[in-house]
């Protein structure tokens, strides 16, 4: 019974597991509204790149050439790009989970038995979200990669013991009551009912695994691009290298 809930933790925490898969420390805070970016370093101080190509620093304007204007606006947009691709990975988790869980209730021939867990899934993956969009903005604190390994290795734990519960809370309810409308124990039913479930998450862990992997790559990818322009943003830009976003 626990493959499945480790699976669905999977899939809710995709985002940050991901993103502690990739060796990238993020060492100044950074904010992201529609397409302008704020990078916020420890002592307050904030590099304004805002979508008109203008770049501020502690509130003062620099004047920047068509050049720097354009490298500056590239690595902008591609910071500003990866927040929908972030949110659509959240949308996906819970599509995949949404899934699993009709599969599993599907399989025991109680469509809905689940449904308090689904409620579930939402509310978590709501809070989640919640942590990185403040008052409007995507906010990317300041981290390690071993912080961020550590963080997911954290949110896993908590958040299998909690989907565990629920899912066997859930399970015991539909089995009982099910138990009790045919006047006995089934052992027969249970047996079948386990070997539906192992297959049916087989076939899930399979086909997703392959989509999870695709992600991780494509998202280490996105960041690796995202460091060599901001390298390139520093050599033509100078006064951004005290506003650093991404080391290895």
């Amino acid at each position: 019974m626990m493959r499945p809930i480790l699976f669905i933790v999977t899939l809710l925490t995709c985002t940050s597991a991901l993103a502690s898969q990739c060796r990238v420390d993020i060492k100044n805070e950074v904010h992201i509204r529609n397409d302008q970016v704020e990078i916020h370093r420890a002592d307050g101080q904030i590099a304004t790149l805002a979508a008109n190509n203008q770049l501020q620093i502690d509130g003062q304007s620099v004047a920047l050439n068509s050049e720097q204007a354009s490298a500056m606006g590239q690595f902008r947009q591609s910071m500003s790009d990866s927040v929908p691709k972030l949110k659509q990975v959240i949308t996906d988790g819970l599509a995949m989970a949404d899934s699993v869980i009709d599969d599993l209730s599907a399989s025991m021939g109680e469509p809905g038995a689940f449904d308090n867990l689904k409620e579930g899934v939402r509310s978590y993956a709501q809070d989640w979200e919640s942590r990185y969009y403040k008052n409007g903005e995507f906010v990317l604190p300041a981290s390690s990669y071993e912080q961020m390994k550590q963080q997911w290795a954290g949110e896993f734990e908590k958040a299998k013991v909690f989907f565990s519960r629920e899912f066997m809370t859930n399970a015991f309810n539909t089995i009982a009551q099910s138990m009790k409308e045919e006047g006995g124990f089934n052992l027969t039913k249970l047996n079948d009912l386990m070997a539906k479930l192992k297959t049916s998450m087989a076939d899930h862990l399979k086909a997703h695994q392959k989509e999870l992997n695709k992600k991780r790559a494509e998202l280490c990818d996105s960041l690796d691009n995202m460091v060599e322009q901001e390298k390139s943003l520093h050599n033509k830009i100078p006064q951004l290298k005290d506003y650093q976003v991404f080391t290895i």
